[in-house]
């Protein structure tokens, strides 16, 4: 298998990932926050009553206290995102690519085709690779035309600065 086809190597549970920043539940899921460390995930550790939280954070991870108000979780989130957002592109829900504190909308396929580069980033992915991506929601035999135009349309038009908003 070429390297360009492996498996992706981040796998997350849509439940547990809000804008791109995934919520950890301290300390039970101890051994994930590792794993997402490593990758340099953002990622928010929610904090049960009446344990420590964790000693070593970094740039791209928070911690908040439960019980805590859904006011507070977000704005850690949105501080996260942001922060995460400067060293590279976050796919967040409904399709936004969030670049620090600009974002932009994407089609359906746009952000189907993004997550794939987002979850290698540095990596070039095939195009067996992106038709399959593609191939969820589109007839098979129009894939490959429809990854080529959005790959096309994004490699010959970057985006207009009028088209990111803040």
């Amino acid at each position: 298998m070429e390297l360009m086809d492996a498996p992706l190597e981040r796998v997350t549970n849509a439940l547990d990932e809000i804008d791109g920043v995934v919520v950890v539940d301290w300390p039970e899921d101890a051994e994930r926050a590792t794993d997402h460390a490593r990758l340099r995930t953002p990622h928010l550790f929610l904090v049960a009553p009446g344990t420590q939280p964790p000693d070593k954070t970094d740039d791209l991870s928070a911690w908040i206290r439960l019980p805590a108000a859904e006011r507070d979780i977000q704005e850690r989130i949105v501080e996260l995102r942001s922060r995460a957002g400067i060293v590279r592109p976050i796919l967040g829900e409904h399709g936004i690519l969030w670049r620090g504190t600009q974002r932009v909308a994407l089609s359906p396929i746009e952000a189907r085709l993004t997550a794939a580069f987002v979850a290698r980033p540095g990596r070039v992915l095939s195009r067996a690779r992106l038709e399959q991506t593609v191939v969820t929601r589109v007839r098979s035999n129009r894939a490959r035309e429809c990854s080529d135009a959005v790959v096309w349309q994004r490699r010959v038009q970057p985006p207009r600065a009028g088209s990111m908003t803040a």
